[in-house]
Parts: C-alpha cells; sequence; structure tokens
C-alpha cells in the first residue's frame, strides 16, 4: 500500500494554500511540526507561522500565513520579492491575484506600498539558487524530501531564469522575500515527509485571464513563468480574471506530481483545504487535496 496525495486544484493552486490544505487533512501534520522541522533554516529574518481556520464559500478549511517579526511588516504586504528584472506587482491593481498571498510570487517583487520600496531599497542582501540548495541540506530531511524540495526549487528557477534569459544563478531572492518564499517551497517538501506520502498527481489547472501590473507595464496572466512551468500539463480554460496559479504554485505541481488527470482509484482517507486571502463570492476560494490508499 502506498499513500497517495492528490491535488485538486479547481480554483488554482498557491504555495501557501497548498500548505494549508495539508495541515488541514487531519492530525498527521500540526503546526508546531511544520515550524520546529523548518527552525535550522539559516534566514535572514526572524519569521511566524500561522494556520487559522477559515470558510469560503461556507466551505471550511486552513488559511496558512507567513509573518515577517519586524515592526513595519504588516501580515498583508509583509513579502516583497526581486528578482534581476525587479519587477513591481501592484496589490492594488483592479486585476488582484484573487486567492493568494504576495509572498507566492518570488523572485518577483511585490512593493505595494511607497514605504515598502524604500524598505526594498534599504536592503541589499540577497539570497541566491544555490544558496536555497545549500538549506535544502540542513534540514533534517530524508532524502526523498530534500529531491523533492530541490525540485521544486530548481523549477521554479529555471522558469524565472528562462523568462529573463539568464541562467539559475542569476536568480535572487529579495531579503524580505526569501523567507516566506523558502518557507512555501521547503515547507511543502517538509510536510509530505511528515504526512509520508508516496506519490502524488494533480487535476487539471484552470487559466485566467487578465493582466498585472509591474514596473514595465502589465503581465498578462498566467505569470511568464507559471506559463513555462505549466507547459505539458493538462489545463482548462476559465472565464476568471486574475491570477489563480502562481509561480511557486506551478512548481510545487510541475515538481512533485508524477501523474495528471483524475484522481487514480485508491481508498479515499482524509479530504485537507487550503483557503486564498480573498473570499470569492462566486468560487470557493479553496485548493483541495485528497489522501487516499492505493
Amino acid at each position: 500500500m502506498t499513500r497517495h496525495l492528490h491535488i485538486d486544484p479547481f480554483n488554482g493552486i498557491a504555495g501557501d494554500m497548498f500548505l494549508g490544505a495539508l495541515l488541514d487533512l487531519g492530525p498527521g501534520l500540526t503546526l508546531e511540526q511544520l515550524e520546529a522541522a523548518l527552525a535550522p533554516l539559516p534566514v535572514e529574518r526572524a519569521y511566524r507561522l500561522t494556520a487559522e481556520r477559515t470558510a469560503r464559500c461556507g466551505i471550511g478549511g486552513i488559511d496558512f500565513k507567513v509573518h515577517l517579526d519586524t515592526p513595519e511588516a504588516k501580515p498583508q504586504h509583509a513579502q516583497s520579492h526581486a528578482h534581476p528584472n525587479n519587477h513591481n506587482h501592484n496589490h492594488n491593481h483592479p486585476h488582484h491575484h484573487d486567492h493568494h498571498h504576495p509572498h507566492d510570487h518570488a523572485p518577483h517583487s511585490h512593493d505595494p506600498a511607497p514605504d515598502r520600496q524604500h524598505h526594498h531599497h534599504e536592503h541589499h542582501h540577497h539570497t541566491g539558487y544555490r544558496q536555497i540548495m545549500a538549506m535544502i541540506g540542513q534540514l533534517d530531511l530524508a532524502d526523498r524530501g530534500k529531491q523533492r524540495a530541490r525540485r521544486v526549487v530548481t523549477a521554479l528557477a529555471k522558469a524565472e531564469a528562462r523568462v529573463h534569459g539568464q541562467t539559475v544563478d542569476d536568480v535572487h531572492f529579495h531579503e524580505v522575500g526569501a523567507v516566506d518564499s523558502i518557507v512555501d517551497m521547503l515547507g511543502a517538501a517538509v510536510a509530505l515527509e511528515i504526512l509520508d506520502i508516496d506519490t502524488l498527481s494533480a487535476g487539471p489547472l484552470p487559466l485566467s485571464r487578465g493582466y498585472v501590473r509591474c514596473d514595465h507595464g502589465l503581465m498578462p496572466v498566467p505569470a511568464p513563468a507559471t506559463a513555462y512551468l505549466l507547459e505539458g500539463l493538462p489545463t482548462l480554460g476559465v472565464p476568471r480574471t486574475g491570477e489563480l496559479i502562481t509561480p511557486t504554485g506551478a512548481a510545487l505541481v510541475r515538481a512533485l506530481c508524477d501523474s495528471f488527470g483524475p484522481p487514480p482509484p485508491m481508498t479515499l482517507a482524509n479530504v485537507g483545504y487550503g483557503a486564498g486571502d480573498r473570499d470569492d463570492p462566486d468560487v470557493p476560494n479553496l485548493l483541495r487535496v485528497i489522501l487516499g490508499q492505493r
């Protein structure tokens, strides 16, 4: 018997939603376990994790967040990411990312307010691809978990490098954004090991339309890095505007899943829901994961 996890991205996927859904699966994974496992990471900023029960369209789920422990870092705007070309996505734009948190976009830059931009220029430390790969080696994690974490980070770095015509070593995570980005990517690998997940699959990924604003104008949805990550994967066009699949979410699916399509035959054990930031009145702003025995 193997433990299989099927990802049902009926409303897209973001890194924080994935961790929220895994935490919602039941007693097999707790926030305290996740915090303890990630504690050895030599990140630049102190942070704290929260996992609060909430509901979207009447369906309960877990809203997982990463908060930077700095006076100026407000939870809803704590995340700021930079890649070498320094795109700044404006989350007050009408095409607001309608279900996830800004931190899920590393290494893109998110500076929602002028004070965030000033803060961005005050700090010059960047965490590069090789540094994050070295951090993975410091985790008390089985080889399978470390390999998964490396695949996720590498997938995202390769997509970003392709977008900007660079190498993976040129992709950097700005100090403010590195913490939550690393938690999302490495935390997913840690959580899967704690839950002893052997194999993963995913359903079709919904492609929305619209734009997000950056320094150089409007960026199409899905974001260019996301589009590259979805190459070869089953997608489904939906009549929605705003971003449903973040680059980190796409990297998780691409790097972790062995198969795509309907859930495989299995004995269903648990179902978990991870909540996005906004409460969409039309579609439950949730990611569903289904755990079963094969």
